[in-house]
């Protein structure tokens, strides 16, 4: 029978867990690894390295995390307790990596806590379930807060209304009631298609359809639905006069331009104008509208991609806002993989400029 060692024994059971496995010192001071199994290795840093650097897992520790990491080491050797918490660590590449760690105080001969085992577990995909899952829930606190206050108003002005009808004989009344009652329920499909575009693009649950587009189509097929508005307004809007091809998905290109071309309707003034132009590169695409509207104060400037957003006002011409439209057309932008910025000034104008990456590049 093969004679081996109660200390090699351990190195062959710990090679062979899951977990990492280490055993330090129990100095905060002076944090070294006495040892650690082959899994170690699966967080991308080599056993070797530690034996030229001991202190290196603690250098590998996310600095966000650091304090929690070395006060959660001191507790566990104060209390003689262990002690159990997530952190993150950077490995190369810097690719940031969740860990569940244990510490585990080890007593010596003197009867003071002399070792701590430490261990620890790639955890990241519980960690990106549960970011998913307070997302969902982020999303369902809106939909309620939304519910209770935004398309409660609607539905009371209408039911007023109508019971304002109901007793009036008088038809004149009657035919301004029912045009506000058809104004209300659009005000109302516009609020639940923002709510229904902010479920979508909040839970992850699109995908994109790239295709070759003739952008300036697009442009103008959303500048002509809102001609009506534009011409109530005796807004002269500047479109490019070009043929850019590129790749994007047409329904999420069409709604975002939809939302920034509204606003710029929106908060214009009478008798201004918009214009929209392209800078088009082998790297990307950049599509700037430009206003002469009542522009952004800068303290607002901060808020306006946020949800239920308090920097939401009335148009120009009283027009309403749900507080969403900016929220959705950000995140369809960056699931594009481009950028959207805002160049505002009150009482002058604003210029939206969204960037587009060139996938064929």
């Amino acid at each position: 029978m093969t004679n081996i060692s109660t200390y090699e024994m351990l190195d062959v059971i710990f090679n062979n867990i899951e977990h990492v496995l280490c055993v330090s010192n129990a100095d905060p001071q002076d944090f070294k690894i006495l040892y650690v199994n082959d899994t170690y290795e699966t967080l991308g840093i080599g056993k070797d390295l530690l034996n030229t650097d001991p202190n290196l897992f603690i250098k590998i520790v996310h600095p966000c995390d650091k304090k929690m990491f070395i006060q959660s080491f001191v507790l566990s050797i104060r209390k003689n307790k262990a002690i159990e918490f997530d952190f993150r660590i950077i490995k190369p590449g810097d690719d940031v990596c969740w860990l569940y760690c244990k510490f585990i105080p080890v007593v010596g001969q003197g009867g003071g806590v002399d070792r701590v085992v430490c261990v620890a577990a790639d955890v990241s995909e519980r960690k990106k379930e549960e970011e998913r899952l307070t997302n969902l829930y982020k999303v369902q606190g809106d939909v309620m807060k939304m519910l209770a206050h935004d398309l409660r108003t609607p539905i009371s002005g209408v039911k007023l209304l109508a019971e304002s009808m109901l007793n009036s004989n008088n038809n004149q009344l009657s035919n301004g009631h029912i045009s506000r009652i058809i104004g209300s329920c659009d005000d109302t499909l516009t609020l639940m298609e923002d709510l229904l575009s902010y479920i979508q693009t909040d839970t992850e649950y699109i995908k994109l359809h790239l295709s070759d587009l003739i952008v300036e189509q697009s442009i103008n097929s959303v500048v002509e639905s809102f001609a009506t508005r534009i011409s109530e307004k005796q807004i002269i809007i500047n479109v490019p006069n070009t043929e850019t091809i590129f790749s994007l998905d047409s329904l999420r290109f069409g709604q975002i331009l939809t939302n920034v071309i509204s606003n710029a309707v929106k908060f214009s003034n009478r008798n201004s104008s918009i214009s929209v132009y392209l800078e088009s590169t082998e790297k990307d695409l950049t599509v700037n509208i430009s206003d002469q509207g009542i522009g952004i104060h800068e303290d607002m400037l901060s808020a306006i991609f946020d949800v239920f957003t308090t920097s939401r006002r009335a148009g120009t011409s009283g027009e309403k806002s749900t507080g969403l439209g900016l929220s959705i057309t950000k995140r369809l932008v960056e699931l594009h993989g481009g950028t959207i910025q805002f160049i505002s000034k009150e009482f002058e104008g604003t210029i939206v400029q969204l960037t587009f990456p060139n996938i064929n590049n």
